[in-house]
């Protein structure tokens, strides 16, 4: 809801750019550390590419070409 009502600025301190890539993620910790990868294609506007519990300092590989994947996917279809 806070990010809908005040924008990705509301959770700016929960958000790194993974380097090499168009791609965002949130971190939302807690009991778990949930990761949530995101780009945006235009302004005012977000694409989530996929959701995982991080359990590792480095994400893994596999979690990365999901997010790759998806992303072929979403260019494909638009």
């Amino acid at each position: 809801m806070q990010i809908e009502q005040y924008g990705l600025v509301s959770v700016l301190p929960h958000t790194k750019k993974l380097s090499g890539t168009p791609f965002w993620e949130i971190r939302v910790l807690g009991r778990d550390n949930l990761r949530v990868i995101y780009f945006s294609p235009i302004k005012d506007s977000v694409v989530i590419l996929h959701g995982f519990n991080k359990k590792t300092k480095k994400t893994p590989p596999k979690e990365i070409e999901t997010v790759f994947d998806r992303f072929s996917d979403w260019k494909t279809n638009h």
